[in-house]
Parts: structure tokens; C-alpha cells; sequence
């Protein structure tokens, strides 16, 4: 599909939004055996940790680099091996489905870890996502905040060529507000009231019911 024939963009945020209950990053946890330090980071390095920080705490890149050492430690292979532990959002691979086939460019982007998203994005059949990078030759951490959400927001927009009245996003947290802003138009599916102009709050939404809101838009 060329880039002007795209109807519209859909930017979907990943934990609490496409995937429900518990995070990458506390699924990864069970994978290692590591949930109880996970827990602890959760609650002790700012909120939601590597997901969802609304600023660039330093605690929440501490701790993002303790679990990159935890990953190279178990290997890669265990690291990934996550995807049949999700619960995903009710009605997300019909949602993400019909979106595609009613012609929009439909894409993640997240604040936990790409490689994570990309299990995520290929098992729903999505090209287009981001999220905190971590290079495994390396050890180095390009770190993702709210503000850099916003930003592949509107990377593709100009990349795609997006009219900004079809350009939708869809988060559950204070972390996904920037690019909700950015978008302009979304949906809030996070119980707590996102208070964001022009975005509709459905607390718990499946991700197909959201997807018809959008299509007959």
C-alpha cells in the first residue's frame, strides 16, 4: 500500500493496552525468575518502572539497566520465550485485523522493551512499533519516554503522509498522555480519567470495539 492511500494511523501503546494483566517486563520476570525483584522495582523506582516513568527518572534507567543485566545473564532465548504467558486485550487480533483492512497504517509504541514489542507487533501482524532499545552486542540502552512516543507519532505521520484529522492513539496511563496529545484524537483505556481534551475514555475497552469506533469515524 503506498503511503497516500493509507486511510489513516492508529498508534496503539503496548502493556495495559494491547496486552493486559501484566507487563513485558513482569512476564519476562516470571520467564528468569525474577518477579520478586520485579516487584520490587515497580514499587520503588518510580511508577510503572520501565514502562510507563513519566519523566526521566534516574531510577527508572537504574533499573531498566539491572534488568538488562538480568537478560544477558539468562540469554536471550529465555528472555523471549514470553509470548504464550500475554493476556491479550479482548478482541485485539480481530481489532488490529480490521483496522489493516479498512486501510490504516496501524503501529506500537511503547516505553518497555523493543525486543519485546517486537514479539508482540509480529504475533498481530504490525511493522511499525518502538520502544526502549537494547543492543545485544553492546549492552547499550536507548532509553523511551513518554516524550519520545509522541515523537514516532508524529515520525509517521510526515513519513506516511497522515491527514491530521485520521490520526488516532489509543493508551491506559499518564505515560501514553504526550501521545495522545500528539495524536489528537484516541481512546483512553486506563480505568483512572486521562482528563485529555478530545480523547474518549473507555475504561477496559477490547481492542475491536475501539477499532469500529475508529473505522466508522
Amino acid at each position: 500500500m503506498s503511503h497516500a492511500s493509507y486511510k489513516g494511523l492508529v498508534v496503539f501503546d503496548c502493556d495495559g493496552t494491547l496486552i493486559r494483566e501484566k507487563t513485558v517486563c513482569d512476564l519476562i520476570a516470571a520467564q528468569i525468575g525474577k518477579s520478586e525483584r520485579m516487584d520490587w522495582l515497580e514499587q520503588n523506582a518510580g511508577a510503572q518502572t520501565a514502562i510507563g516513568s513519566s519523566s526521566r527518572n534516574p531510577k527508572v534507567i537504574e533499573a531498566r539497566e539491572e534488568m538488562a543485566g538480568w537478560y544477558f545473564d539468562s540469554g536471550r532465548t529465555a528472555v523471549e520465550s514470553f509470548l504464550p504467558s500475554v493476556v491479550w486485550a479482548k478482541g485485539v487480533h480481530d481489532g488490529i485485523k480490521s483496522l489493516v483492512e479498512a486501510g490504516f497504517l496501524v503501529a506500537i509504541s511503547s516505553m518497555t522493551w523493543k525486543f519485546g514489542v517486537g514479539i508482540i507487533a509480529s504475533d498481530l501482524g504490525i511493522n511499525e512499533f518502538t520502544g526502549t532499545d537494547l543492543d545485544w552486542d553492546s549492552g547499550e540502552i536507548t532509553h523511551v519516554f513518554p516524550e519520545e512516543k509522541a515523537e514516532f507519532l508524529e515520525h509517521l505521520v510526515e513519513k506516511y503522509e497522515i491527514p491530521s484529522d485520521r490520526v488516532f492513539a489509543v493508551g491506559d496511563s499518564g505515560g501514553d498522555a504526550e501521545m495522545l496529545k500528539a495524536a489528537g484524537r484516541g481512546f483512553f483505556v486506563g480505568t483512572n480519567d486521562p482528563e485529555i481534551a478530545g480523547i474518549i475514555h473507555l475504561p477496559d475497552a477490547g481492542i475491536d470495539t475501539i477499532a469500529q469506533r475508529i473505522i466508522h469515524n
